[in-house]
């Protein structure tokens, strides 16, 4: 496994770049998600990976792969496949730089992907989820960074931020007696 710590200047842009030309070019429904994604729709901040929500048909995998192993992403496809097919994610690779792929399998995960919007990126255009969508993802993994992104896309987007939609796709799989829907309002409140 590659090392992360050490990423090679610009190697992140380069591969993210690679990543939604081949997306683009074969039709990939996808939005960015993750760090790369809060760093769109709040303040920048460091990562080291590349996160995608995408929606690809299991016969249009392997030719998507492959188009990446073109791009220089090193993976084992029959193993990517499985992963993907059964697990609905894989990772790739491209020398340190990681791609963490995510299949949208719950109806809210769908939601985020469907409403994502385009962004001028380095590279042109990207599809990135929207605020809301970012924080009901960071909201489901709510680890120490999900709860900074939050606060920071929070902050960002103070006054626009779509609440009720995001309360409609969270009671799809929680109630909002949740002590993490509990703590997203009272990060909304105090914003």
């Amino acid at each position: 496994m590659p090392d992360e710590s050490h990423l090679p200047p610009d190697a992140l842009e380069a591969a993210l770049a690679d990543v939604i030309e081949v997306l683009t070019a074969t039709g990939t429904s996808y939005a960015l998600i993750g760090g790369l994604a809060t760093g769109f729709r709040s303040r920048p901040r460091y990562t080291q990976d590349i996160d995608v929500l995408l929606d690809v048909p299991r016969i249009r995998l392997p030719d998507l792969l492959e188009r990446l192993r073109a791009r220089r992403f090193e993976f084992d496809l029959p193993a990517v496949i499985a992963e993907f097919q059964q697990h609905h994610l894989a990772v790739l690779w491209r020398g340190d730089v990681r791609l963490d792929w995510l299949a949208p399998v719950l109806p809210a995960y769908r939601h985020v992907l469907d409403t994502a919007s385009n962004e001028q990126g380095p590279a042109g255009l990207i599809r990135v989820a929207t605020a809301e969508g970012l924080i009901l993802m960071k909201l489901l993994a709510y680890r120490l960074q999900d709860q900074a992104d939050i606060e920071a896309l929070v902050a960002a987007n103070r006054g626009t931020i779509d609440l009720e939609w995001i309360r409609r796709e969270w009671e799809s799989i929680f109630s909002t007696d949740d002590p993490r829907w509990r703590w997203l309002e009272g990060q909304i409140a105090s914003g």
